[in-house]
């Protein structure tokens, strides 16, 4: 019997089970589909992109198979749950701008939330796989808008799309072979009122325009002079791009779990701090701060997610606030942007012995919490 585990427990995968309240289970009716498909089929070399916690990866234990997410995390969940349920790891994982393996024979493919990221992963895809290699994808029937339809039709040949079952619905294609201009997935605009570039990788959040609970934490930046300072869940990095400017002094660490988050930020430290001393600021992925020391940063900035693609949580913001605490040193910051109807004042206040309210609109409020 194989297990699988996500953030909210520990799921049975000998049969998928009924449909439950939490809105984080290990896989959901679109994996269920790709699970007949494949089932139905003999693959060697399969790739499989955006598998959130190894749903699709287990069926091809032992298998040279590869994975792609932008997600850190995923990546993650992939060699625990093969670990955890004693499966080979002849995993290959990947991330989206890595080279896809030239000996696939299959392609099976989550389709994501965000439509720019479909699009460079289906770019990539008919860039690099030989032409009318094989693809099956799988989301829920209101994902399959006409945009979407599109997209495999501009990139796929021999596309067809299934009836509704279990509110999902599967695509079957073939690839096309065309050629892929990596510059033209990234979005870039300027930000005047902070004298900032910001450049952004398909996928990437508010890659069209700044998010307004940032623009809010940017006008009540905490005060320059720290020694360590950390941008938590980064995105474009624009919140520790905004505080290193404010104190040049400062080391910035900017952490994301998201591969394209990341390599958005190292392009827009290089675009905005051109003269930056050797290791003043570096840009890594991780799980929250799972690899940053105890006590070892005096400030940490953060505008955390409530969403996990169509998932909405605030699990990530409390392990946030949790590595926040392990990490900041006595007298540390942790200061917080958020929607106003998130419940995250008592989160914090049982972590942290003081929290205050720096500021407020209409539509967020912003925290300072203090160890």
């Amino acid at each position: 019997m194989t297990t699988l585990h996500s953030p909210a427990g520990t799921w049975q995968l000998n049969r998928f089970p009924p449909r439950t309240a939490d809105t984080l289970q290990a896989w959901d009716a679109a994996d269920e589909l790709l699970h007949q498909i494949i089932a139905q089929r003999d693959d060697q070399r399969p790739l499989l992109i955006n598998d959130q916690w190894g749903a699709l990866l287990v069926p091809f234990a032992g298998l040279d198979v590869t994975s792609l997410s932008d997600s850190y995390v995923s990546h993650c969940a992939w060699h625990h749950n093969l670990r955890h349920n004693n499966l080979p790891e002849t995993l290959t994982a990947i991330s989206p701008l890595d080279t896809l393996p030239d000996t696939t024979d299959v392609v099976y493919l989550k389709i994501p939330k965000s439509l720019s990221l479909l699009e460079f992963q289906l770019a990539k895809l008919a860039a690099e796989l030989p032409e009318s290699a094989q693809l099956f994808a799988a989301a829920k029937s209101k994902l399959l808008t006409p945009a979407v339809r599109s997209l495999f039709e501009q990139y796929c040949s021999d596309v067809n799309v299934s009836l509704i079952q279990k509110k999902c619905r599967t695509v079957s294609a073939k690839m096309r072979s065309v050629a892929l201009d990596p510059e033209r997935f990234m979005s870039s605009w300027e930000l005047p009122e902070f004298q900032l570039t910001l450049h952004h990788h398909a996928g990437v959040f508010a890659r069209n325009q700044l998010d307004i609970g940032a623009r809010f934490l940017l006008e009540h930046m905490p005060a320059a002079g720290v020694e360590h300072a950390i941008d938590l869940g980064c995105g474009n990095g624009v919140l520790g791009l905004h505080y290193a400017r404010l104190s040049p002094s400062s080391k910035v660490t900017w952490v994301d779990e998201s591969f394209l988050a990341i390599a958005s930020t190292l392009r827009n430290i290089k675009t905005n701090l051109p003269s930056a001393a050797a290791n003043q600021y570096q840009a890594e992925v991780d799980d929250c701060l799972a690899h940053s020391a105890d006590q070892s940063a005096d400030l940490i900035v953060c505008n955390p997610p409530f969403h996990q693609e169509h998932a909405v949580t605030e699990h990530i913001a409390r392990q946030m606030f949790r590595d926040s605490k392990r990490v900041l040193r006595k007298g540390g910051e942790l200061w917080v942007v958020a929607n106003r109807h998130l419940p995250y004042y008592q989160p914090l206040k049982r972590l942290f012995k003081s929290v205050h309210q720096v500021a407020q609109n209409s539509k967020f409020v912003i925290f300072k919490a203090r160890g």
